[in-house]
């Protein structure tokens, strides 16, 4: 593994580092779309997992190491820029808000009591991460409130439980956690007052439900993806430097093969093409909470030797091989609604003892209208970096009355 690097790092660099995890939270989307089968909605926060996995690999050495870099599409990247660990690391400590909107990640480190790391782990989580170690009592069920209650206060209450009952023991001699929060409000809000009961078709003209449809004429960037046979939009947050971006398949039933071809194409602005345009635009609202156990997902990712305590080599945690991840929990939790967006994720992980525009300048742009299932991420313009993704497929708000009262659903991936 290599060691702390003390080089300059330049926004150059955090480009690269969130390109090579653009095609990691694609493979991670569609192989829990797979695991949880094609008729629920899917939210993850590739960004909080691609953190945990990333720390969980400063301690990988061998085949255990290969598999995670392999996986994640890291290992041309590190061969190329050297020492990942401190680009990524960097990323990820950069993912700031500002005046215009609130975003927070943050990196813990939980160590059992009497557990001895080596200084080149410790430093490298520190210096990279920002994960200092605190040392706990695993056999006492306080410390795993302690590490939920952590996660909860920093999400600002929207991630509670990360870790369920029994997920850590006498045995468990190391947690590693990331947690994201973010709040922001759209560039151009959307009218409360437009807001109405509209269908929202379900991969079928002939099955619908209704749902809290939002509406907007205002100036948009949008684009079409031919590969994808689907529409592109942006919607800007303040500041713009966040936006979320809705790929909406032409056809109504075309969800599935727009999520099979998303590695073809690469969803960034040099590769869409993307004017502005005044158009109508309609969404729906949706608020979403998931709660996804990543372990057999991740070994059919390609990881399998993390979790199999007999060959798992994680020798530069403590110089030994003693340890293996025994199983990896993440929660997120968004809400989109006419004001902008809330949203937080958290990741945890356990180890025990063993397109393009052709229209012509005056036409008249199509209305975007995202009246069936359609895949949404929400991502770091300075970096391009996918801090939450998704796919809508079922209607979350039905409005029952004219005073807009909602009914929350629950996803439990």
């Amino acid at each position: 593994m290599a060691s702390v690097s003390k080089t300059s790092i330049t926004i150059a660099d955090h480009a690269k580092a969130a390109a090579a995890l653009q095609n990691f939270s694609i493979s991670l989307f569609q192989a829990v779309g797979k695991h949880h089968g094609p008729t629920e909605n899917v939210f993850i926060s590739p960004f909080s997992v691609a953190a945990v996995l990333s720390m969980v690999g400063v301690g990988a050495r061998g085949n255990t190491a290969l598999q995670l870099k392999e996986s994640m599409g890291l290992t041309k990247y590190a061969s190329e820029n050297g020492n990942s660990d401190s680009v990524i690391g960097s990323l990820i400590q950069s993912m700031k808000g500002d005046g215009n909107f609130t975003l927070e990640a943050a990196n813990q480190l939980y160590v059992a009591e009497k557990y001895q790391l080596t200084d080149e782990f410790k430093q490298n989580l520190n210096d990279n991460y920002g994960a200092s170690g605190q040392n706990v009592d695993f056999a006492v069920d306080a410390s795993r409130t302690k590490i939920n209650d952590w996660v909860e206060e920093f999400t600002q209450h929207k991630i509670k439980d990360l870790l369920p009952e029994g997920s850590v023991n006498s045995l468990t001699k190391l947690v590693l956690v990331n947690a994201v929060y973010f709040k922001g409000n759209w560039m151009r809000k959307f009218d409360p007052s437009l807001t109405a009961v509209e269908p929202f078709f379900l991969g079928s003209e002939d099955k619908q439900m209704n749902v809290n449809m939002m509406h907007i004429d205002a100036e948009f960037r949008t684009g079409y993806i031919e590969s994808l046979d689907a529409r592109l939009l942006e919607l800007p947050y303040e500041g713009r430097k966040l936006s979320m971006f809705i790929v909406l398949p032409n056809k109504i039933h075309g969800l599935l093969e727009l999520e099979s071809k998303m590695h073809e194409t690469s969803l960034d602005d040099s590769n869409v093409e993307m004017r502005s345009a005044k158009l109508h635009v309609a969404i729906p609202k949706f608020k979403l909470d998931a709660d996804v156990k990543l372990k057999d997902i991740l070994i059919h990712m390609g990881m399998p030797d993390m979790f199999d305590e007999r060959v798992a080599d994680f020798s530069g945690v403590s110089g030994e091989k003693d340890l293996y991840v025994s199983n990896i929990f993440h929660k997120s939790f968004i809400d989109v609604n006419e004001e902008g967006s809330e949203a937080a994720a958290a990741t945890g992980s356990t180890a025990r003892m063993k397109r393009s525009l052709n229209f012509e300048e005056d036409q008249l742009v199509e209305p975007f209208i995202a009246d069936h299932p359609f895949v949404w991420f929400l991502r770091d313009n300075d970096f391009g970096m996918w801090i939450f993704l998704g796919r809508h497929i079922e209607p979350i708000f039905i409005r029952a009355d004219p005073d807009l009262t909602s009914t929350h659903h629950n996803d439990e991936l």
